[in-house]
This record gives structure tokens, sequence and C-alpha cells, in this order.
């Protein structure tokens, strides 16, 4: 096993649990219903607004499976998301509206619908590896990722972590394979040095083979999915953020 000269991680399900809230949804449609009455464009109650936001996500979440399959899949716009998913239905002045806040409003979306705790040995993982001279880089699809990358400073992460690349952020999402090599430019190493480690097979499995990542990590979590034959295998399957540093160690690093 070749001795990695940098490694890639994704964020949640490997450094962070991911733990969904329902009630999230009903707290952003409270906001935004009061976001179009200061703007002086109520148009409807805050049940129609989540009704609409739920819509939204759910069209969002068929989308990003579809996407799975394409060579060079997008990532979303923030405006896009509001303006076509959510209020697509909506009178031209409300979508304007939160058209014009879409960013923040994707922000509020991602902090309020889950929480994501730090895996035991996350931060013990990371600073073990930044102390042995290796380059870390987050490789994350993210709806917003200024949220994760508030986490990222909460958890204590942010120090040993060189380069965080988020899909809203670059316009880009996995399994494509530009967000594997913009992430491995920035920290100046090639990507068949590097070790990648994430949660799913057609996302994170694929866009790391797609990329010609050296050695691909399947740390399992709620978000893992099914074996695809058609996607292909990891090299390993890590439980928890320390089995990295097991693995490290046979390389003699």
């Amino acid at each position: 096993m070749k001795a990695p000269r940098a490694i890639l991680l994704d964020f949640g399900g490997v450094l962070v649990d991911v733990i969904h809230r329902d009630c999230g949804v009903r707290t952003v449609a409270a906001e935004v219903h009061d976001l179009l009455a200061s703007a002086g464009a109520a148009f409807a109650g805050p049940d129609r607004i989540e009704a609409d936001i739920r819509a939204g996500w759910e069209a969002y979440r068929h989308w990003k499976q579809a996407q799975n399959r394409r060579p060079f899949p997008r990532e979303i716009r923030h405006r896009e998301f509001w303006e076509e998913l959510v209020a697509g239905d909506w009178p031209p002045a409300p979508r304007d509206v939160v058209g014009r806040q879409a960013s923040r409003l994707c922000r509020r979306l991602d902090v309020l619908t889950k929480d994501r705790p730090p895996k035991e040995g996350a931060v013990e993982l990371l600073r073990a590896l930044a102390g042995r001279g290796l380059p870390l880089g987050i490789v994350s699809n993210a709806l917003a990722g200024a949220g994760t990358r508030r986490l990222m400073r909460q958890h204590g992460f942010e120090p040993y972590v060189r380069v965080q690349t988020y899909s809203d952020e670059v316009c880009m999402r996995k399994p494509n394979p530009d967000i594997f090599r913009r992430t491995a430019e920035a920290l100046e190493v090639r990507l068949e040095d590097c070790w990648y480690v994430g949660d799913t097979i057609d996302r994170d499995v694929l866009g790391a083979r797609r990329a010609g990542v050296g050695r691909v990590l399947l740390m399992r979590s709620s978000e893992t999915g099914p074996r695809l034959a058609s996607v292909g295998e990891p090299d390993e399957i890590v439980r928890r953020p320390l089995d990295i540093l097991e693995l490290l160690a046979q390389t003699g690093r």
C-alpha cells in the first residue's frame, strides 16, 4: 500500500454524523413568511410556504440523485433552488424576494434541517494527520457550504485543513471528477498521490475513481446506500475516523 502525500475527506458521514431535523423546514417557512410580509410581498400563510419548501426540498433530492449518473454534474444555484423548485408557482413579487435572499435562505435550511455532531475521533484524526505533515482537503457536496465552514470552525477542524471545497461554491458536485482535481491542485499534489475518504458509493467512490484518486476509502454511514456494480468498489472500508490512522501505519507513514 502506497503512502499518500495528501488526504481528501468528505464532511458529512466522515467527520460528522448527520441527523436530520424535520422541524427545521417549519422554522424556515416562518422566516420566509415574515420576510415576504416585511417586503410587502405576502401572498400566503406559513403552512402554504412550508408545503412549497418541502416540495422543493423533495424535488432537489431527486435532482441530486439524477446528477450522479452525469459525467460532470453541476450544483444547483441558490436562486434556482428558491425561484424554481420552491417558488415556481408563486406570484412574481414574492418569488423575486426569495430569489434575492436565496443564499441566506439556503444557509438557514442547511443549519436548521440537520444536526451534525463531530464523530468520535474526528478532531484527533485531523490533528494526527496534520502533525505528520499531510496536507488535508475537504471535498463536500453542499447546498450551502457556508454552513459547513461554520461547523468546521466550531468543531475545531479548521486549523488542520488547508483547503475546503464545497459544491455550491465551485458550481460542480460529486461525482464530478473536477471537484477532486480542483482540491488536489490547491494542495499542490497529484490525485494519484492522494487518499480520499467518503461515505457514499455513487458520489464519493464513483467521483474519486473518475478523478484517478490513488486510494479510495469508504466510511459507512446512514447515507452510504447499496453497492452498485456499475460504480465500482472502494479500496478499503473503515468504520470510524481513527481507522484511517491504522491504515496509514501500514504504509510506514
